[in-house]
């Protein structure tokens, strides 16, 4: 499913039964005749992915720089936060 992200933008979330059980959800910049990529976050479920990828579009249509969506480090989607150590 593809959502739009504002002017020339695009988040789209797939799941690709060949690979497993994993779904994506990727950023596209549209120009003229070419869609480049610009980030993508692997999720367990449909659910979460579909999650992020609505509030994603909401936050580019808002006018989040592509930036800051591109320093993000991808990945921390299929695992769960360690718990917090307390400092000693």
């Amino acid at each position: 499913m593809i959502f739009s992200g504002g002017k020339n933008l695009e988040v789209e979330y797939t799941h690709n039964t060949r690979a497993g059980t994993n779904w994506i959800v990727r950023v596209y910049q549209r120009t003229f005749l070419v869609r480049r990529l610009v980030a993508s976050d692997w999720f367990l479920n449909e659910e979460q992915a579909r999650r992020f990828a609505e509030s994603l579009a909401t936050e580019l249509r808002a006018g989040a720089p592509l930036d800051d969506i591109r320093k993000r480090t991808p990945g921390w989607t299929l695992h769960r936060p360690r718990p917090r150590t307390p400092e000693k």
